[in-house]
């Protein structure tokens, strides 16, 4: 299994005993994701220090009222194990920071990873009106690949950024009882499907309300597996070949 997702850099880790226990966890590797100049910053450290830990770097929508600019994560972006951009987005959930300047901001985070052609992690919350126009405009120039994280919108919409070539993440709240997500889940071909725990958060069903871990990306799989009306075994190996695909430019999928 491969967590495509996920924040390591959270303090309720003890990150030596996760990479520990990955080999019983059945996990083949992680990529975890910087929010802010400090946390990608943080996510490279644990990259440079666990061989199968990736890092992607960015500025989430949330934490732009507190970061000056991208002069930060610039020069993260050509480390060898810097496989994303991200992640970066809209979230119109709270009323800050301002929308306009979201998109003003996102914009110019698109316009640094399309200069650095590297595929961008979009985080895209209550904001699908303005998100599908936004990405639509830049998908010539985002040829290194897009990531739609912790998808929660419609299946229609899903189908639209199929049809861009973007893949598709899930995380955990799929298992949630009141998710409804199997035609969103089954809208998504085999070789844009990716799995994700965005822990801490989301822990899934049936850790729901615990601190989420890479490990529990299983129960993910597990889902999609169900809604797909296919195997684990299957769903597991699709989304590890599509995460290294992806990320880390595996022809195929395969090492």
């Amino acid at each position: 299994m491969i967590d495509s997702h996920c924040h390591l850099t959270d303090d309720r880790y003890d990150v030596d005993e996760i990479v520990k226990s990955f080999g019983s966890d059945g996990l083949e590797a992680v990529v975890t994701v910087g929010y802010d100049t400090s946390s990608s910053v943080a996510a490279v450290r644990l990259a440079e220090k666990y061989e199968r830990v990736f890092a992607a770097v960015g500025i989430h929508p949330s934490e732009l009222t507190h970061e000056d600019g991208f002069d930060g994560i610039i020069p993260l972006l050509t480390h060898p194990k810097v496989v994303a951009y991200g992640e970066i987005g809209l979230d119109y959930h709270w009323d800050e920071p301002d929308r306009e300047v979201q998109k003003k901001k996102f914009i110019e985070q698109l316009e640094i990873a399309s200069a650095a052609r590297l595929p961008v992690i979009i985080h895209s919350r209550d904001c699908d009106g303005d998100m599908l126009p936004i990405l639509k405009s830049f998908a010539p120039r985002l040829t290194s690949g897009v990531v739609m994280h912790c998808f929660s919108s419609s299946a229609e919409l899903a189908r639209e950024y199929v049809r861009l070539g973007f893949y598709i993440s899930f995380a955990g709240t799929v298992t949630f009882k009141n998710a409804k997500k199997g035609e969103a889940i089954r809208s998504v071909p085999d070789e844009l499907l990716l799995a994700e725990t965005d822990c801490p958060y989301l822990a899934p069903t049936p850790r729901r309300g615990e601190t989420n871990y890479p490990a529990y990306v299983r129960y993910t799989i597990e889902k999609l597996a169900e809604e797909r009306g296919t195997m684990f075994d299957i769903v597991e190996k699709l989304t590890a070949n599509n995460a290294k695909r992806a990320f880390f430019k595996m022809q195929g999928g395969e090492k």
